[in-house]
């Protein structure tokens, strides 16, 4: 099973990556047919993630790896990535398609109207530990908006060896674009996606973005200090705003009862219905899938 924060996983293979899971390998996905499926994949600083699935929506495969070294320049544990793929039983069957995304934290949102396209690394100024960063940016039109990256160069230049028709495309986009449309008309949406211990965060009024970041936990005290940062950033009330909860999160955990104690309705998210989980596999919720289930239009 994933791994979930504060949770132990029985009888799960360990390797120099820490953590890994095959939530799900449907015996339909071989050599033969994988031609006919597409792969989904986010290479994290913090962990890959994988989803294949075939022409109809139907998830195949779903496959993790939380490095050991999470947290660490990428550039220390690249090598144990690369190791670690070519052992993954998903990663190496040959599908018609591969689409791949980054995840870090090193992200920026810019207005349309002050974004300039010459030298990126000013949007980060001061921001960023010292190292070589690839930059780049998304836009985002829903939000008169672009997301700006500094990826660090090591992780960079991996996602273009693994992806090398690929632009660089940051899993934030799909996720606030997924949130963006799930918020409607709603007066205010708080929501908070959970990569092992790394933290997004979403405030939206209406459809209209207020706040975007991420962030890195160790305890439930933490990542509830930031929850109700961003609460009290917008002068929300946690007694009156929900917050809607996706990723490694689960009813009985240490970290769903920390929120739960000081926000009076805490939510799991709805992914959108691009894909499909076989009823009768046993597997985890499919709210703690959401960001994979969010890649499907990019």
């Amino acid at each position: 099973m994933l791994h979930l924060y504060g949770e132990k996983t029985a009888n799960a293979p360990r390797t120099d990556m820490d953590k890994h899971s095959l939530d799900l390998k449907d015996s339909r996905l071989t050599a033969d047919t994988a031609p006919e499926s597409a792969l989904y994949a986010v290479l994290g600083t913090e962990s890959v993630t994988m989803l294949a699935a075939n022409a109809s929506g139907e998830v195949l495969a779903l496959e993790s790896w939380e490095y050991a070294g999470a947290g660490k320049p990428f550039a220390q544990i690249e090598r144990e990535v690369r190791q670690m793929l070519q052992e993954a039983a998903v990663w190496g069957l040959p599908y018609g398609e591969k689409h791949g995304f980054l995840f870090h934290p090193n992200t920026t949102l810019v207005p349309r109207r002050l974004f300039q396209h010459g030298d990126l690394s000013d949007y980060f100024h001061l921001l960023l530990p010292p190292g070589a960063y690839d930059y780049a940016y998304e836009e985002l039109p829903e939000f008169d908006a672009y997301l700006v990256l500094a990826t660090e160069k090591s992780q960079a230049d991996l996602f273009a060896t693994l992806f090398p028709q690929t632009r660089q495309r940051h899993l934030a986009a799909p996720l606030l674009r997924h949130v963006r449309e799930r918020a409607g008309i709603a007066e205010h949406t708080v929501f908070l996606n959970l990569r092992h211990q790394m933290a997004q965060i979403i405030v939206l009024e209406r459809q209209n973005l207020l706040f975007y970041n991420t962030f890195r936990f160790t305890t439930a005290t933490d990542l509830l200090y930031y929850v109700l940062l961003a609460y009290d950033q917008f002068r929300l009330s946690p007694e009156e705003a929900p917050l809607t909860v996706a990723g490694n999160i689960l009813r009985d955990s240490e970290l769903y009862r920390a929120l739960f104690r000081f926000v009076r309705e805490v939510r799991f998210a709805v992914p959108p219905g691009h894909f499909r989980l076989p009823p009768e596999t046993e597997v985890l919720p499919q709210h703690c899938y959401l960001d994979l289930f969010c890649l499907k239009k990019n």
